[in-house]
């Protein structure tokens, strides 16, 4: 991805927000998810930097919104990953600033 320069703040994708990845909690992969590369699917991962590079129209990830918390212990993110693991770390490694995302989750 060195030589790859992005068109937008966010990779193509219809129909979904767009969403500050600062905003967003890095997901973590449980250690039973059958991995073949650093913690992903390295077929899966290399289709989606490819799709990036060709300018495609890729699906949004799917995120939850966190309730918002009023202790003391403060809230670094308001949203979860629910879908998307490797499109969030790919956008990340794009260096994309956000990523297209379809929301779960009430606002309170």
């Amino acid at each position: 991805m060195s030589d790859f320069t992005r068109r937008g703040p966010a990779y193509r994708s219809s129909g979904a927000e767009v969403f500050a990845l600062d905003d967003i909690e890095p997901p973590f992969r449980l250690a039973s998810t059958p991995l073949d590369w650093h913690g992903f699917d390295r077929a899966r991962f290399a289709f989606i930097l490819e799709g990036f590079v060709a300018d495609a129209e890729l699906p949004p990830i799917k995120i939850l919104i966190l309730p918002k918390l009023t202790d003391i212990s403060g809230q670094p993110f308001k949203y979860r990953v629910l879908d998307g693991v490797h499109r969030f770390y790919a956008s990340i490694a794009a260096g994309f600033e956000s990523v297209p995302a379809t929301t779960r989750g009430v606002c309170s």
